[in-house]
């Protein structure tokens, strides 16, 4: 159903090829226990590329760079640069909408969270 809102929508499909290809070369591995820590990060870059590659569906292309920094600062508990936040601005829309619907909204927000967490 995705797959015909984005093509009747002239949105880009998102294509789960990288995270077939990444979980296929896992599968491969002998005993995961064994590989080093630049065999962790790599993994670990590929799978922060593809989460971050999710955000452009909300934040747009142009300010992905931006919302990595607004992301990696948050993490930290460090201050966040007004443009960083302005790059992250439609996601806190987004949320804010859903707050601002009520609380059926807030709900179904929290379920989907939790879904996504499994």
């Amino acid at each position: 159903m995705d797959f015909i809102r984005a093509i009747k929508n002239q949105e880009e499909l998102i294509l789960d090829e990288d995270v077939d290809r990444f979980l296929a070369e896992l599968e491969e591995l002998e005993d995961i226990d064994l590989m080093n820590e630049d065999a962790w990060k790599r993994i670990e870059k590929r799978v922060d590329a593809r989460d971050l590659a999710m955000y452009r569906y909300i934040v747009g292309a142009n300010n992905l760079l931006l919302t990595k920094k607004f992301l990696d600062l948050a993490r930290d508990g460090k201050s966040i640069p007004s443009n960083a936040v302005k790059a992250f601005s439609p996601a806190i829309e987004m949320l804010d909408d859903i707050v601002t619907a009520g609380p059926g909204y807030l709900q179904m927000l929290r379920v989907l969270h939790k879904r996504a967490k499994k």
